[in-house]
């Protein structure tokens, strides 16, 4: 059933099958279980097809290698499902015996025990993913249109579409926003925390989630507390948390937030004004803890949960 949940072990398994090909991952693995993760099939394009779902299931271990952050393990477990540059095409020994060497073991206990240990870490990484979609809101599907939208002279028509306008709108301020943050992370990377394009990006995310929460505000006054139609309940200003981690708000603070974007939404104006608004040291802060985070990163209460 898709969007079931797996046993770790049969993951584990699963995950290790595919290190003899490799990525990108043919169209006859035995993923059967991994493609019904609920990370998965919210992220396949068409999730009645079994190559969507494969496709979606390549997209997101590739994603979870590139965040494989263990200081030994990292670069082998790149290596060895070949989505390091100039491993894609080499045999599964070929592979292994470099990954060996880039993680300094000996290919003999390379294979018998790390191997298996990355493939565990992988699978937990799915796993948890997995449990961030359950319960979660959808972002509305998109399909290929065929035909211009004619809607009739009916009030019902209307009051759909502006709903779903409404819910486009929210849903473009949660990538717009997610964007910014994987912006942020990658030039943190890149740079360090305290570059001045990190720290821009930084102020470009606060801004993103300015507003979002501006949009959801309108959401909130035009439709009430809910989004309509979302299992579970879900408040539109939940949605910034589908966006990716960042730091939390106060309600206090994301009504500022909300003011400014009402009053200044484009980027410029609110960034030049934001030095001066009472929640000035708090968006400095805000700013900081994105470009740097604490470590570990701990569940913290945030607006609206």
């Amino acid at each position: 059933m898709a969007g079931q949940q797996v046993p770790s072990a049969l993951m584990t398994q699963q995950v290790h099958g595919l290190l003899r090909a490799g990525l990108p991952i043919g169209d006859t693995a035995q993923v059967q279980d991994l493609i019904c993760l609920r990370g998965v099939v919210a992220r396949a394009l068409d999730p009645g097809t079994r190559s969507s779902l494969i496709r979606a299931l390549d997209g997101l271990l590739r994603w979870q290698l590139a965040r494989f952050e263990h200081p030994r393990l990292g670069d082998a477990a790149r290596i060895l499902f070949g989505v390091t540059r100039g491993m894609s095409g080499l045999t599964l020994t070929e592979r292994r015996a470099r990954a060996a060497a880039a993680s300094g073991y000996e290919v003999h206990h390379f294979r018998k025990r790390i191997e298996p240990e990355i493939c565990a870490r992988l699978a937990g990484m799915l796993s948890a993913d997995a449990e961030d979609f359950a319960g979660g809101a959808v972002a509305p599907r998109l399909g290929r249109a065929r035909r211009p939208t004619r809607l009739g002279a009916d009030v019902f028509a209307w009051e759909v579409a502006e709903h779903e306008q409404a819910l486009a709108a929210l849903w473009s301020g949660v990538y717009a926003l997610r964007a910014e943050l994987l912006a942020t992370a990658r030039l943190a990377s890149m740079n360090g925390p305290r570059h001045e394009q990190t720290r821009s990006s930084a102020n470009n995310a606060l801004w993103r989630l300015a507003l979002l929460y501006r949009q959801a505000a309108a959401y909130r006054q035009a439709y009430g507390p809910r989004l309509l139609g979302a299992d579970p309940n879900t408040a539109p200003e939940q949605l910034a948390h589908f966006a990716g981690w960042h730091p939390p708000v106060s309600r206090t603070t994301a009504a500022h937030l909300t003011a400014l974007a009402e009053i200044h939404p484009g980027a410029e104006q609110f960034a030049g004004t934001l030095p001066s608004s009472p929640i000035a040291a708090e968006a400095e802060v805000w700013c900081s803890a994105l470009a740097d985070p604490p470590s570990p990163i701990r569940e913290e209460q945030q607006p609206w949960t």
